[in-house]
């Protein structure tokens, strides 16, 4: 069955958010096993908060200044469309990436939000019901 001009462009757009990842992410890609790696970055639990932003300072905060304005601007707005997702598609990303830390989709989960706010993006408001 073809796909429609909706669900291509859908694909378009998560393939172009996975690129503007990886241009930030670069210092960690394939990260799992690089001894210099993990030796940069200490211990890093990626269930603690403090640890991931503290990694996140390390590296990828100056990767971040390192891009033009217009890059930073694209990767926020790439990073906000995923804030306000299920989740599933940074997981399958952050998975796939075999970053340093965090190899499960709870890691992933507890990782995106310090990625967000390390990088200046709101995320969306959550409501606690019962």
């Amino acid at each position: 069955m073809r796909k429609t001009a909706r669900e291509r462009l859908a694909e378009r757009e998560a393939r172009a958010r996975s690129e503007l990842l990886d241009s930030l992410l670069d210092p960690w890609i394939g990260g799992a096993g690089n001894a210099a790696t993990l030796a940069r970055l200490g211990p890093v639990d990626p269930l603690d908060a403090t640890q991931v932003a503290r990694a996140m300072r390390t590296d990828i905060v100056p990767a971040m200044a390192a891009v033009t304005r217009e890059t930073q601007t694209r990767i926020r707005a790439a990073l906000t469309v995923l804030a306000h997702s299920d989740g599933a598609e940074f997981r399958a990303y952050w998975l796939d990436l075999r970053p340093p830390f965090g190899t499960t989709e709870a890691e992933a989960d507890a990782i995106f939000p310090v990625l967000a706010k390390s990088l200046g993006v709101r995320l969306p408001e959550t409501t606690l019901e019962g």
